[in-house]
């Protein structure tokens, strides 16, 4: 749920205890307890599940003679809406197992503990004491579950023959059953781990013959435009892969129907930020991967070709000082590419320019040229360059390197791009790397089968969309996701209407950029349309799927997706498009659209959101989440944007000037946090993360009164075993577990530098901080929230 210049795409995403010994009677009572639950475990489910159920209702009973039942929160005070609860509990399997995860995820102690105090720990500790963090994972939290919970079905489908007819859209004949057959071709090619080995590095090693032939060490004497660095880049751009600059198509900010192309810095250089390049323990680490990679697959490559050797032909060895070259270029190239939310920050970022001014700032790379090639016979108006002083900085770093070097830079770009599509002993320093910057065993891997449900969901993301809704989501899921959005688009309104600090021109106008928003709910209906299996099919017709060509269906799919990109220069944005396949776990806002995008994979049972549990759970978690992408068109980078979607100034000074006030107090907040590492505390970064936390804020209270609302009109059910709480606590609770998790140090590091999320913990406590509702639902000391914008 991140938020870019253009649309978000950050993941949401992101061990065993020791035991000791055990004796010898210690073990035996050990297994037999184990065939004990074994042979009982459902009907002791079922008893738990009564006895949940049952004892509430007993007590009521003995309490009550009809008479209300009075709900104190964890100060033992009543709560300040004696009428808010109902004495009817839902009893339904839903309900009860909604109740029962609720639970499992508070602290053990929470009738003890002040919620107003450590809202995360009161709210997570049972999840933090239930889970552990996997060997192949770099964290676990609750959206990460619901993304495996997604793997599996899809595995499901992927490992099943063919469905029969169903009442939603597929039938079991062609085109489904010839799209279906794409899918699980794919998914196959990737599960065949020995045909893999037995490959090894070859494809990897034919696209590096490629790129030689294009860019050899030696430059040409004969025709030195055949191998200049613009046509290697070329060649990168055409497999997908990131070189010294970032060219792309997309929607013009200042014109949101029509696409442009923009110019700029990469997202990153090899090592994840520039701050790792100041590491020395990480630096000497990436270094000696690049050595032992490249090395082993020149060893590889012979008698084929020697792209690199030492000054000793004799010998296949990598030359120290070319590596260390290598990682100087890159590390150069990042200390001159903008921060992160610069980058993000569409007043510094978009910087319209003639094609010509363009050319001019980096005269080692020719657009011109890679224009002809990608969107030949088109001439752009205007080009926006992302960063013109990182293009003139480029020039300058290329110029003083060799061509060895930059030629070394290339091929490790496309190692890197590709070495997870091979299977190969010469690539397996690179994954030990990466694993040990996530903080992970270094030769740990997860499941086969979950790398290649990724895999195929992310090459064939239309037609898995198509089978996941077919088995994991209803219209009754639909709706509600349509109401609760529609409900916090209202609640918005009002809110904007009570915003003095906005003048009344602005406030008008900004209302009626909430009226205008579009809202995309579960999946795509067109461009493509999921539900028409002719459509997929020649959506899908010029991709090639083998289930004997891992490398090559991969390569295929980019090439494609290559195409269609460029295709789209000079033409009309399509509105209809979706930049998130239906079971993602993730949502985004997309300022020059003005849309909210919720693919069906956010929206799944038990607690995140169901139509047949209370609605203060869905609206607390899915609710929340909606409130938060809405948010995003008024944070302080959807704020630039007007009702139409244009980048333009349509707020005055004075509203400018209150919102700067307001939304430096979210800066000073959160750079007051901190994470504990081992080389001392790493404050989050206030600035990076302004527009996440302002989102988070807006989304909770609009969610909230949203769901108010709605419970006036007709009020929720209890769940059963939460007696001592109210509804409305049970809303921030449900909040709360959204964002229960752990992570690794290493990770956690990672994304206070890369991520405009706060980490999961302080979109709990920070969030909490600034919501009047909240103090006043747990009756904390204090009402005033630390920061409030709506």
């Amino acid at each position: 749920m991140a938020s870019n210049n253009r649309t978000e795409r950050t993941p949401l995403l992101n061990g065993d205890a020791p035991t000791g010994d055990r004796s010898e009677a210690r073990e035996s009572f050990g297994t037999r307890m184990k065939r004990f639950l074994q042979r009982n475990g459902v009907y002791l489910i079922i008893i738990l599940l009564l006895i949940l159920v049952l004892v509430p209702l007993l007590v009521q009973t003995i309490r009550g003679s009809g008479k209300k039942h009075k709900h104190h929160d964890s100060h033992g005070e009543k709560p300040s809406d004696p009428h808010s609860n109902s004495t009817e509990l839902c009893t339904s399997a839903a309900c009860v197992l909604a109740s029962a995860n609720i639970l499992r995820s508070l602290s053990p102690s929470y009738e003890m503990l002040d919620p107003c105090d450590d809202f995360r720990a009161y709210v997570c500790a049972g999840f933090d004491a239930a889970h552990e963090i996997r060997e192949d994972q770099a964290g676990v939290g609750n959206l990460q579950i619901m993304n495996e919970n997604n793997q599996l079905i899809l595995k499901h489908i992927l490992e099943s023959p063919a469905p029969k007819d169903t009442s939603l859209f597929w039938t079991a004949a062609n085109p489904d059953q010839e799209i279906f057959d794409k899918l699980q071709d794919g998914y196959n090619a990737c599960m065949n781990e020995s045909l893999l080995a037995s490959i090894g590095s070859k494809p990897l090693l034919d696209l590096l013959l490629q790129l030689d032939k294009i860019y050899p060490t030696e430059k040409s004497k004969k025709n030195k435009d055949d191998n200049s660095l613009t046509k290697a880049i070329e060649f990168l751009m055409s497999i997908g892969v990131g070189g010294p600059v970032s060219i792309d198509v997309g929607a013009d900010d200042k014109d949101p129907d029509t696409n442009v192309i923009s110019v700029g810095a990469p997202y990153s250089f090899g090592l994840p930020s520039k701050q790792y390049y100041e590491r020395a323990e990480v630096v000497d680490s990436y270094k000696e991967t690049i050595g032992s990679v490249l090395e082993a697959l020149l060893k590889e490559a012979k008698p084929d070709a020697l792209l690199f050797m030492s000054d000793n032909q004799d010998m296949i060895v990598l030359s120290k000082d070319l590596v260390d070259s290598l990682v100087a270029l890159e590390k150069s190239m990042a200390n001159v590419a903008p921060d992160p939310e610069d980058a993000a920050d569409v007043t510094k970022y978009y910087n319209p320019r003639t094609l010509k001014e363009t050319e001019a700032y980096n005269s080692e790379i020719s657009v011109k040229e890679i224009l002809d090639t990608f969107a030949s016979g088109y001439t752009p108006s205007k080009i926006i360059v992302g960063s013109p002083d990182y293009l003139k900085a480029l020039e300058k770093i290329l110029k003083s390197s060799s061509r060895k070097t930059i030629k070394t830079y290339l091929v490790w770009k496309v190692v890197q791009s590709w070495a997870g599509a091979v299977e190969d002993p010469a690539v397996q320093p690179l994954l030990r790397f990466r694993n040990k910057l996530r903080g992970q065993a270094p030769d740990v891997k997860q499941e086969r089968w979950r790398t290649c449900v990724s895999s195929v969901g992310n090459d064939l993301e239309w037609i898995m969309s198509r089978f996941f809704v077919e088995r994991a989501f209803s219209k009754e899921a639909k709706d509600l996701g349509d109401q609760i959005i529609l409900d916090i688009k209202d609640e918005f309104s009002i809110k904007l209407n009570e915003s003095e600090w906005m003048t009344e021109s602005v406030r008008q106008l900004a209302i009626e950029k909430v009226h205008l928003i579009r809202q995309k709910i579960g999946y795509p209906t067109q461009s493509p349309d999921i539900t028409n299996a002719g459509e997929l099919q020649e959506y899908y017709s010029n991709v090639s799927i083998s289930a004997t060509t891992f490398f090559e269906n991969k390569l295929s799919v980019v090439r494609q997706d290559v195409r269609e990109s460029w295709a789209q220069v000079g033409k009309p944005v399509d509105k209809d498009e979706w930049g998130m396949s239906a079971q993602t776990v993730n949502a985004y806002y997309n300022p020059p659209g003005n849309e909210i995008v919720f693919p069906a994979g956010i929206m799944q049972a038990p607690v995140f959101y169901d139509p047949s549990i209370p609605k203060y759970l869905s609206y607390g978690a899915f609710g929340a989440v909606a409130g938060h992408e809405l948010s995003h068109a008024f944070d302080s980078s959807g704020r630039n944007y007007d009702q139409n979607g244009n980048y333009t100034d349509w707020w005055d000074n004075s509203t400018i000037q209150a919102f700067k006030t307001k939304t430096d107090c979210f800066v000073e907040q959160y750079h007051n946090y901190t994470v504990p590492t081992k080389n001392g505390p790493l404050p989050i970064n206030g600035k990076l993360t302004l527009g996440e936390n302002i989102a988070d804020a807006g989304g909770l209270t609009a969610a909230y009164q949203s769901w108010k609302r709605r419970d006036d009109e007709k009020a929720d059910l209890m769940l059963p075993g939460l007696d001592h709480f109210t509804k409305e606590q049970i809303f921030f609770l449900a909040y709360g577990q959204t964002w229960c998790g752990k992570m690794r140090e290493e990770q956690v590091v990672q994304r206070i530098y890369t991520d405009p999320h706060s980490p999961d913990i302080f979109r709990i406590k920070g969030t909490t901080a600034n919501s009047r509702e909240f103090r006043e639902a747990f009756s904390c000391p204090v009402k005033e929230p630390t920061c409030e914008l709506w």
